[in-house]
This record gives C-alpha cells, sequence and structure tokens, in this order.
C-alpha cells in the first residue's frame, strides 16, 4: 500500500527546515503546493445541521450505533461547563457524561475524580470513549499533580476503565497534552504546551516523550494562528498565541504519525522511530519529513484512504489532502467559522463541531469583545464516492 501522502513527502532538509521557519508573514496561510480543486462558495458537500447546545464544545465522537459525545471544555465564560455530554439531536438536549461528581468540578474541588478541563474526546473501535484532561484553566497552570490526566470510559456505564497521569519526565510543567490516536498497542500525544510527541504502551504503561521542542513541532511566531477575516489571535496581554504541536494523525498502515502545529507546516515521522527507546534523538529527528505547507488547522481526520481531512482555521472550510497530492475543497460555507476536532462515522459522514475559538474575548487581545454567535453547533456531511470510510484502529507494526 503507499503510504499516505507519499507523492507530497520529502525528507525534512536543512533547506526544507529553512522554508518553513522563514515564510514571509503576507504567505503563511497560503499552499506551496497547486491550489485546491473548489467548487463554489457553498457547493462541494451540503452541511446538515445535528444538532444545536448553550457549551462550547470542540470535540465530537461517535460510538457504533451512532450515539454522539461532545467534549465541552472550560474556557472563559464556559467555566461551568459539565466537561463531556451526551447530545440527543432529536431534543437538542444534553446528559452529563459520565455522571455525578465527574462533570461538576469548581476550583476548590478534588482533581482526581472530576473532568478539569477537557480538550478532546475520541472513540475507536472498541466504543470506550477517551478524554484528554489538561487539568489547566484556559492556557494557565495545572491546578494540582492530579489534574492532568488521559481517562478511558465504558460509553454504555460510564464506569471508568483506565486513569494515565504522566510524571514530570514527560510531561513538564507548562506541558499540555492536545490530541490523541491509538494504534493497537499504543496512545500517541501531541504536547502543545511545550512541543513535543508523548507515547504511552497501553499494555506496560511505559511513557517516552520524543521531539521534545524540534522544529516540527514548535510554533513558528512567523505563521501566527490566523482566524477569521484574517484576525492574528492573541491573548488579553497582546501577545501572539502560540500552539505547538496540535492536530495529529496515524496512516491507515500504522507506520507514519502525522502531526503539526496549530499554523502549521505538516510533518510526518516514523511510529516504529518514536517507540524504539534505542534511538537516540538525533537520529529520530533524521528521520522526520515534511509533507505540506498547510494553513493553520484546529482539527484533522484521516479516512481508510489516507485521504487527510483538514479544519480551516483562515477559512471556513474543510479541505481533503489525498495520498496522490491532490487537495480539494469537501465544504465551503460560511457556517464553518471556527470548527475543530472532526470525526468520521461508520456511515461515512463527516461531523464537524464548531466552537467559534477565535470569536472568544480571550483571543482577541486587549480589551477583546466576545463574538461568540450563540447556539453552538454540530454538522454532518455525506462523504464523497472517491473518500474512504472511518478508519480503524491499525495494527502495530515491530
Amino acid at each position: 500500500m503507499q503510504n499516505p501522502l507519499s507523492h507530497w513527502t520529502r525528507p525534512l532538509t536543512i533547506m526544507s527546515l529553512l522554508m518553513a521557519s522563514f515564510l514571509p508573514t503576507q504567505t503563511i496561510a497560503q499552499s506551496v503546493s497547486p491550489a485546491p480543486i473548489d467548487y463554489g462558495a457553498k457547493a462541494g458537500a451540503p452541511l446538515t445541521e445535528v444538532g444545536t447546545y448553550p457549551w462550547l464544545a470542540n470535540a465530537a465522537a461517535l460510538t457504533s450505533d451512532g450515539t454522539i459525545f461532545l467534549g465541552l471544555p472550560r474556557w472563559p465564560g464556559y467555566e461551568a461547563t459539565p466537561g463531556i455530554a451526551v447530545l440527543d439531536p432529536q431534543s437538542d438536549t444534553l446528559r452529563a457524561f459520565p455522571g455525578g461528581a465527574w462533570n461538576t468540578w469548581t476550583p476548590d474541588a478534588p482533581t482526581g475524580e472530576a473532568l478539569v478541563n477537557v480538550n478532546t474526546i475520541h472513540i475507536f473501535d472498541d466504543d470506550t470513549l477517551w478524554a484528554v484532561d489538561q487539568g489547566t484553566p484556559f492556557f494557565g497552570p495545572k491546578v494540582d499533580e492530579a489534574a492532568a490526566k488521559v481517562l478511558q470510559f465504558d460509553t454504555k456505564t460510564g464506569k471508568l476503565l483506565r486513569k494515565i497521569v504522566l510524571g514530570p519526565d514527560i510531561l513538564p510543567e507548562g506541558g499540555s497534552l492536545n490530541d490523541l490516536r491509538l494504534d493497537a498497542e499504543n496512545a500517541y500525544f501531541t504536547d502543545s504546551g511545550l512541543g513535543g510527541i508523548v507515547i504511552v504502551n497501553l499494555e506496560t504503561g511505559k511513557a517516552l516523550r520524543r521531539l521534545d521542542g524540534h522544529v516540527s513541532v514548535t510554533a513558528n511566531p512567523q505563521r501566527p494562528p490566523i482566524g477569521e477575516k484574517g484576525q492574528i489571535l492573541t491573548n488579553p496581554q497582546g501577545a501572539q498565541i502560540q500552539v505547538h504541536s496540535d492536530p495529529i494523525e496515524i496512516s491507515p498502515d500504522g507506520q507514519w504519525l502525522y502531526y503539526q502545529p496549530l499554523s502549521g507546516p505538516l510533518y510526518r515521522v516514523p511510529t516504529k522511530a518514536l517507540r524504539d527507546e534505542t534511538l537516540s534523538e538525533a537520529d529520530l529527528e533524521k528521520q522526520v519529513e515534511f509533507v505540506y505547507d498547510t494553513p493553520p488547522l484546529v482539527g484533522t481526520a484521516m479516512d481508510s484512504k489516507g485521504n487527510l481531512y483538514m479544519a480551516e482555521m483562515d477559512r471556513p472550510r474543510i479541505t481533503v489532502l489525498s495520498p496522490d497530492g491532490t487537495l480539494r475543497v469537501l465544504a465551503q460555507d460560511d457556517r464553518l467559522w471556527g470548527p475543530d476536532a472532526m470525526v468520521i462515522s461508520d456511515d461515512r459522514a463527516l461531523y464537524v463541531p464548531i466552537p467559534q475559538t477565535g470569536r472568544l474575548a480571550a483571543n482577541r487581545g486587549p480589551d477583546g469583545k466576545n463574538m461568540i454567535e450563540p447556539p453552538f453547533r454540530l454538522f454532518r456531511m455525506a462523504l464523497p464516492d472517491w473518500a474512504g470510510d472511518r478508519e480503524r484502529v491499525p495494527p502495530v507494526f515491530r
């Protein structure tokens, strides 16, 4: 099988590093490859509104029977969120999950058995739900050592099946787990706080931190996060918001891990090399490959054919990069401003939550005004014939 995106992949040479690091500011959001196939302002796959809700949701996940879960981070203005909820599309209502004290955390409460700040959720082949709890307020310090954790729940009963807490050698102060993907034995995470890749062997519990601070996981100030209508995201003090390694995907054959800082570009590295404890960091870095000069991406998904679905931050659209290098616009619609973590369902539909992150006052600089347009929405679009199916958890290649 051809490696996904191999047509566009080249080794990470000194020249490509320089190109990735020093692109002129006015061209940071432009692809260096041919323009995508664009089917018009509201063409491509039509959007179907699945549901609306009052809480900001930056991630969606589905079980095999179609039950919809939402990840609800405690971001400014939404601190009282339950963290995770089940959406009933018929009534547009949310049910807190897993229930009880997990969903009612307040700043003075214990953190070990509570959802402090859920950044993402995922459901893989076994229908269990995985949640990354950053354990921090919005871009703030950890509440305590028990707050940052990875949780696995039974979606039927809400029972906690697994909890992973990482030590300071794997997740140093300032580190913040962002997203995750699984293969048959391992969990892979991006650290968007400091920049790095974390791997946890799910059988042994052994954790590794790789590519710590490497250029491929580090946000470049010359590529600022650009949102709606050219707005550069800045914090209340006026500083540019820098999000290090963020979106992450595993190729259908399990051999490649794809990732990028929020503002790009896209890189990949062999999963086998990441897991190899005998491989030095210097030798591992030699295996990192530059893939594509992507715009700022707030969410990605990959299908069984290796097509990479990209939720663009600076345009209201979803694009798809195929293994042969073709770049298509899957959907373009003003309702797609501010998307986030997407998911492909078993019936070949792409689900896209719209948290409107760039409209939060906290991302709009000093005296920033809240531009959120409630309610929050979840959209669905059927995948075209040329696309693949939902990507299954691949085998581990030793």
